[in-house]
C-alpha cells in the first residue's frame, strides 16, 4: 500500500510539471514560426491607424503626457504626427527600420534620422526611434523557444547578422492563444536588463480586433518608464501609398 502511494504521488508530480517544458540545447526550435504568426497578427491588414495618449513618468514620478497619431501601411510605412504638447506638429515617417524622417514644425523641414539616432529615446519616451519603427521581428531578430508551456512560447532573439536594434539580445513571451507580444525583456552587449516591455487591458475595438490597450516600457536601472494607451483603433481604410511620404509628412494634417 506504502509503494502504491508512493508511485500515485510520483505520478501526480509527473502530470503537473508536464506541460511546462524547458528545452535542451539539442530540441531547441528555430523561433521563425512563432514570429512569422505574430507578425502576422500585429500587421495582418491592408492598414491600421491608432490614436494613442503617451505618458513618460520620470524617476520621481512626475508625468508629462501627449497624444498622437498613427497610420500604417504594410509591415514598413509607418507615420507618426504628434497632436498636443509642446511639441505638438512633429511628425515622423518610417520606412523601413532602419530608414526614418522627422518633421520639425520649428524648422519647417524634413530631415532624415542618421542610422546612429536611431536607437535613441523617441521623444523623450523610453521608446527608441528604432522600437517605434519596429513592425516585423521576423525581419530582424533570429532566435530560438527556450521554453514552451500551455499559455506561452519564451523566445531568445539576437539580431540577425549586419543589423543593429540596439539590443545584444531579447527574451519574448508570446501567447499561444493570440501570438501576441506579452513580457518582453531588453538586454545589453553586457548582459545588464536595460529595459522591460509589459501589456496590460485587453481590450476589443470597435474595428472587431481584440489587443491590449496599455503597452508599458520602463527603464529598471532609473526607474523611468512610459505608457502607450491605446484610445482607439481602425482597420483596412484603403490608405493610398501617398499618404507615406516626405512631402505629406511636411504637408499632411
Amino acid at each position: 500500500m506504502r509503494m502504491r502511494n508512493r508511485l500515485g504521488i510520483l505520478l501526480l508530480a509527473a502530470l503537473v510539471l508536464l506541460p511546462i517544458r524547458s528545452l535542451s540545447a539539442q530540441e531547441k526550435l528555430s523561433a521563425a514560426p512563432v514570429l512569422d504568426k505574430l507578425d502576422k497578427v500585429a500587421n495582418g491588414f491592408d492598414d491600421q491607424e491608432m490614436d494613442i495618449e503617451m505618458t513618460i513618468i520620470d524617476t520621481g514620478g512626475s508625468k508629462k503626457s501627449y497624444n498622437f497619431n498613427i497610420k500604417q501601411k504594410g509591415n514598413d510605412r509607418r507615420l507618426v504626427r504628434f497632436r498636443s504638447g509642446e511639441i505638438k506638429g512633429m511628425a515622423t515617417l518610417t520606412e523601413a527600420a532602419n530608414r526614418a524622417y522627422v518633421y520639425l514644425p520649428g524648422y519647417k523641414k524634413v530631415r532624415r534620422v542618421a542610422a546612429h539616432n536611431m536607437n535613441q529615446s523617441f521623444a523623450g519616451s523610453d521608446f527608441s526611434n528604432s522600437d517605434m519603427a519596429t513592425s516585423c521581428w521576423k525581419c530582424l531578430y533570429d532566435g530560438t523557444v527556450e521554453r514552451e508551456d500551455a499559455s506561452h512560447y519564451t523566445l531568445t532573439l539576437t539580431p540577425k547578422k549586419g543589423t543593429d536594434t540596439g539590443y545584444a539580445r531579447v527574451s519574448m513571451k508570446v501567447s499561444r492563444q493570440s501570438f501576441r507580444q506579452e513580457d518582453t525583456d531588453y538586454f545589453n552587449a553586457a548582459g545588464d536588463l536595460v529595459k522591460t516591455f509589459r501589456v496590460s487591458n485587453t481590450r476589443t475595438y470597435s474595428c472587431g480586433v481584440t489587443q491590449p490597450e496599455t503597452i508599458e516600457m520602463a527603464d529598471p536601472r532609473s526607474g523611468h518608464k512610459t505608457t502607450l494607451t491605446v484610445k482607439e483603433l481602425k482597420v483596412n481604410q484603403g490608405f493610398k501609398d501617398s499618404m507615406f511620404t516626405e512631402r505629406e509628412l511636411q504637408w499632411g494634417k
